[in-house]
């Protein structure tokens, strides 16, 4: 499991991200994606380290980020990514946390899983599943999400 990216709510990606661009050095690193399922708007922004920050707009009074973002935003989640995501989840679960969003395909993640995690001692955490190599993509094509599975745990 690795660090992914840092979010945090704004009212507005575009003057937020012009600001940590001229502040901070920041450059755009994805176009700005709306994900109908998490009700927000999201961009991805890198710095010179190659570290992730995504910036989140609510798309509405009726999104998850609203409130955030009225107050003025800010950290809203630490996201991990995951070889395992079911593990990861069954794993945090048994330790306490709880999942505030359960677990959905990402635009911004090309349809990748993601799910929130609330934990007393942390916060809100975000889990995304680790992209495919080439030879997964293939037998993912060639013999489905099981023969995936099945070769995966043959790997381990």
């Amino acid at each position: 499991m690795r660090l992914h990216h840092v979010g945090i709510v704004v009212k507005e990606i575009a003057a937020h991200g012009e600001s940590y661009a001229r502040l901070l050095g920041l450059t755009a690193d994805s176009q700005v994606f709306h994900d109908p399922i998490q009700k927000v708007r999201v961009q991805f922004w890198r710095d010179e380290r190659r570290n992730l920050l995504e910036l989140i707009e609510p798309d509405g009074p009726d999104s998850p980020a609203w409130r955030d973002a009225q107050k003025g935003g800010g950290l809203n989640h630490l996201c991990y990514e995951t070889s395992d995501i079911e593990h990861t989840v069954a794993e945090s679960l048994g330790g306490g946390g709880m999942i505030t969003k359960p677990m959905a395909p990402a635009v911004a993640f090309g349809g990748r899983r993601i799910v929130f995690l609330y934990f007393l001692e942390l916060g809100l955490i975000e889990f995304v599943e680790a992209e495919c190599t080439q030879s997964q993509k293939s037998l993912i094509i060639t013999s489905g999400a099981e023969g995936l599975r099945k070769a995966v745990l043959d790997h381990l």
